[in-house]
C-alpha cells in the first residue's frame, strides 16, 4: 500500500466532497481516501500496482478533476490555481457590471421613479441576463449535472435550479408573453453574483488559513555555507558538514561536531529563552544562532528536515476528517432532498393560495436559495486549518486532525518516565565519602560514555593510566600510582568488597584494599512535570506512569510529582496492552519502546527530542520536550470544538429562519442570495477568530 495526496479541483461544497469520496471509496482499487474542501485536496491509499493517472480517472469520471500533490507537480497547481483564481474574480467583475442595471431598474421600480425606464426592456434584461446565467453561471450546470448523475443533490443543483427557474419564467411571461410584471431576470442575476461573490471570499478566506504552512516554507534559508563554499539548500545533502555563524538561521536538521552557542527556537516550541547548544547536540532546521560560530552536520536533507516535516504534518492534519466532519456528511446527504421537497410544496401551495404563478415561482426559487450548504461543509474543514495552525504557533504539530477533536474526550494520560517526565539524564543526590575520593571517582568517570558519568564532574582531575573499562561492570585505572575500581555491585564482588545492596542508580569506588566512596544518582526530573500532573488530576484526568524501571525508583517518582498510579517494570508491549484496555487516553513518550502505545492509543503524543519512530506513531508531536505543552493541547482541542459547533450554528441558523421565511414569501430571492452567501462567509471568518486565540 502506498498514499498519495491530490489536488482536487471543481468542488463547491459538502455534496461535492462527498461526490469524490463516494467515487474514490467505492473503487475496489483504493483502500481508503479522505477528501477536504478547505484544502480542496485528497490523500488517497491505493495498492503499489495501482498507478496515480487510475486515481485521477476516478476523480475525472465523477465529474472533477485531480493533480498529483507533489513537487513536480507544484508548478502546474500552481498555475491551474492562478488561473482558476483570476477566473472567479473576472466572472464577478463582469456578472457585477451586467447585473447592476437590472438591480437599478429594480430600485427604480420601488422607488416609483421614471428615469430608468429604458433598462425595463425585456429584451435588453435578456441580452445582459444571457451570458450571467449561461456562461458565469455554468459551472452550476456543470456542477449540478455532475452531482445528479453520482446520484447526489447538492449546492450547485440548488442553484442552477433556482436560478433557471427565474430566468426561463422571465423569458416566457415577459419576453414572449408580453407580461412585463413578470420580469424576474434580475433575481437569476444577483443569486449568481453573490455566489460567486461568496465564492471568491471564501477563496480569500482559505488562503488566510493557509498562511501558517505559507509562511513555514518562505521562511527557509535560500543558501547554505559548506565547506565547498556556498550552495542552495536543495543542493545540501546528509553528511554534508555546515557552517552557521551568528545571526543565521539553521538551514537543515544537523548534529554539532565542533562549537557552542545560544539559539532561538521560538518557531518550534513556543519558548521565548534561547537553548545552548554544544558538540553533539542536535539543531533543528529554523532555529536562530545568536551569539557562537558553530561546525555541524547535516542529518536530514531538504525533503526530511524540520520544516519539511512540519508542512507535512499540517497538511495530513488539514485533510483528515473529524467524526464530527462525518456527521456533517450524513446531513448535507439528506439536506437537499429535502430543501428540493420543500421548495416544490412551497410552489404548489403558493399557486393554489395566490392564483399567480410568477409569485410561486419567487417564493420556491428563494426557497431554493437560501438553503445551500455551502456554510455546512466548510463548518468543520476550516476550524481544524485553525486549530493546526494555532497549535503549530504553540509548540504543537498534530499528524492528525481527529486529535484535536479526541483529546477533549480524553480522560486518563500515561506518561512514559525517561525523556517524558524526567530529562533523561541523571544528576547526583547523595555522595558517601571525602572530596579526595570524589575526586578520584570524577577523574575515572570522566573517560567513560556512561550517562552516569556526565553527572559526576568537577574543575580539577587527576590524570589517569592504564584505563580499562570493563564490559557491564565500570572501569579501572592508576592514579597517582595506586589502582582504583569505579562500578556497579558486581564490579565490587568480583574483587571482594562486600558492599550494601541498593535498588538505587549507583557507583561505587574502591581501591587495591577496600570499598571507599558511594554515589548515588536520581533521574533528573522535568521542572514542569509536577505543574503539568497536578493541572490534569485538577482537570479531574488520571494520571499514570508506565516505565521499565524498577517500582522502588519508579515509587519515588510518583512520590514527588504526584501522579494517581505507575506500572513498572513492563515492556514495550506490556505498555500497548496497558493503552488498548484503557478508552479514552492518551500516551505521551519519546522512545523507540514507546512507539507500540502511542499508536494504540486513542491520542499518541510524542516528543520532539526522542526519536523518529515515535514521531511517526504519534498523533501529536511536543516540540522542544516542553510536557507543559500538553496542557496547551486541551485548551486547543476544547477552543477548537467550541469554533466547530459555533460555526454549524451559524449554517443552520440562516436556514432555520430563513427557509420558513421565504417560504412564506417574506423573503425575496436577491435577499435570501444574500443570507446564504453571509451564512458562508459568517462561518470562514469565525474559523480565522480561533488563529488570534491567546494559549
Amino acid at each position: 500500500m502506498r498514499s498519495q495526496n491530490f489536488v482536487i479541483t471543481g468542488m463547491t461544497c459538502a455534496n461535492c466532497v462527498n461526490t469524490v469520496s463516494k467515487a474514490l471509496n467505492n473503487s475496489n482499487k483504493i483502500q481508503e481516501a479522505t477528501v477536504n474542501l478547505a484544502t480542496e485536496k485528497a490523500k488517497v491509499i491505493f495498492d503499489d500496482n495501482i498507478s496515480d493517472q487510475d486515481v485521477i480517472d476516478i476523480v475525472e469520471k465523477a465529474g472533477y478533476g485531480a493533480i498529483v500533490n507533489d513537487k513536480a507537480h507544484q508548478e502546474k497547481i500552481a498555475a491551474q490555481a492562478q488561473r482558476r483564481n483570476r477566473n472567479l474574480r473576472l466572472s464577478l467583475i463582469v456578472s457585477v457590471i451586467l447585473t447592476l442595471p437590472l438591480v437599478l431598474a429594480m430600485f427604480e421600480s420601488l422607488l416609483g421613479t421614471h428615469y430608468l425606464m429604458f433598462l425595463h426592456n425585456p429584451v435588453l434584461q435578456l441580452i445582459l441576463a444571457t451570458p450571467v446565467q449561461f456562461i458565469i453561471g455554468w459551472r452550476f450546470y456543470v456542477g449540478a449535472y455532475h452531482a445528479l448523475k453520482n446520484g447526489n443533490a447538492n449546492m450547485d443543483v440548488l442553484v442552477a435550479l433556482g436560478t433557471s427557474v427565474a430566468y426561463f419564467s422571465s423569458l416566457i411571461l415577459a419576453v414572449f408573453l408580453g407580461q412585463e410584471n413578470a420580469l424576474n431576470f434580475e433575481s437569476a442575476m444577483v443569486i449568481i453574483t453573490l455566489v460567486v461573490l461568496g465564492k471568491v471570499l471564501e477563496h480569500n478566506a482559505k488562503e488566510k488559513t493557509s498562511q501558517a504552512i505559507t509562511s513555514l516554507m518562505s521562511s527557509r534559508v535560500k543558501m547554505v555555507h559548506t565547506e565547498e563554499g556556498e550552495r542552495p539548500l536543495e543542493e545540501v545533502q546528509i553528511g554534508d558538514v555546515i557552517q552557521i555563524y551568528p545571526g543565521e538561521k539553521v538551514p537543515l536538521d544537523a548534529m554539532i561536531l565542533k562549537g557552542k552557542a545560544s539559539f532561538d527556537e521560538s518557531h518550534l516550541t513556543g519558548e521565548s529563552l534561547p537553548v545552548v547548544k554544544a558538540d553533539d547536540d542536535t539543531l533543528f532546521e529554523g532555529a536562530v544562532n545568536l551569539d557562537g560560530s558553530i561546525k555541524a552536520v547535516v542529518v536530514r536533507d531538504v525533503n526530511d528536515s524540520t520544516i519539511s516535516r512540519m508542512v507535512e504534518m499540517m497538511e495530513e492534519a488539514q485533510a483528515s476528517k473529524p467524526d464530527i466532519q462525518k456527521f456533517a456528511d450524513k446531513i448535507s446527504n439528506v439536506f437537499v432532498p429535502i430543501v428540493l421537497v420543500i421548495s416544490l410544496v412551497t410552489f404548489v401551495a403558493t399557486w393554489a393560495i395566490t392564483g399567480t404563478l410568477l409569485t410561486a415561482i419567487m417564493h420556491a426559487v428563494a426557497t431554493l436559495v437560501i438553503a445551500c450548504p455551502c456554510a455546512l461543509g466548510l463548518a468543520t474543514p476550516t476550524a481544524i486549518i485553525s486549530g493546526t495552525g494555532l497549535a503549530a504557533k504553540n509548540g504543537l504539530l498534530l499528524k492528525n486532525a481527529n486529535a484535536l477533536e479526541l483529546t477533549n474526550s480524553v480522560t486518563t494520560v500515561f506518561f512514559d518516565k525517561t525523556g517524558t517526565i524526567t530529562t533523561g539524564e541523571f544528576e547526583l543526590s547523595q555522595f558517601e565519602g571525602n572530596d579526595e575520593s570524589f575526586k578520584i571517582l570524577a577523574s575515572l568517570e570522566s573517560h567513560s560514555h556512561h550517562p552516569l558519568a556526565q553527572a559526576v564532574k568537577t574543575e580539577e582531575i587527576y590524570p589517569v593510566e592504564n584505563l580499562k573499562e570493563i564490559a557491564g561492570r565500570g572501569l579501572s585505572g592508576e592514579i597517582n600510582g595506586r589502582q582504583y575500581y569505579a562500578g556497579n555491585a558486581k564490579l565490587m564482588e568480583e574483587h571482594g568488597y562486600d558492599v550494601t545492596s541498593s535498588t538505587d542508580t549507583v557507583i561505587y569506588l574502591a581501591d587495591d584494599v577496600s570499598h571507599i566512596a558511594t554515589a548515588t544518582f536520581k533521574s533528573s526530573i522535568k521542572q514542569e512535570s509536577v505543574q503539568t500532573v497536578a493541572a490534569l488530576k485538577k482537570a479531574g484526568i488520571k494520571t499514570v506512569m508506565l516505565t521499565g524501571d524498577n517500582e522502588d525508583s519508579a515509587k519515588k517518582i510518583q512520590e514527588i510529582v504526584n501522579l494517581d498510579e505507575v506500572k513498572s517494570n513492563l515492556s514495550p508491549e506490556d505498555k500497548a496492552k496497558i493503552v488498548q484496555e484503557t478508552s479514552h487516553s492518551i500516551m505521551v513518550g519519546d522512545g523507540i519502546n514507546d512507539a507500540i502505545a502511542l499508536a494504540s492509543s486513542t491520542v499518541g503524543v510524542a516528543m520532539a527530542t526522542g526519536s523518529d519512530i515515535a514521531m511517526e506513531a504519534g498523533d501529536v508531536t511536543i516540540m522542544g520536550g516542553k510536557i507543559h505543552k500538553l496542557l496547551d493541547l486541551f485548551k486547543i482541542s476544547r477552543k477548537t470544538l467550541s469554533k466547530i459547533k459555533q460555526n454549524y450554528f451559524w449554517a443552520f441558523i440562516y436556514n432555520i429562519i430563513g427557509i420558513p421565511l421565504a417560504a412564506f414569501g417574506l423573503l425575496n430571492p436577491m435577499i435570501a442570495a444574500a443570507a446564504m452567501s453571509l451564512s458562508s462567509v459568517s462561518v470562514i471568518l469565525n474559523s480565522l477568530l480561533l488563529t488570534k486565540t491567546k494559549i
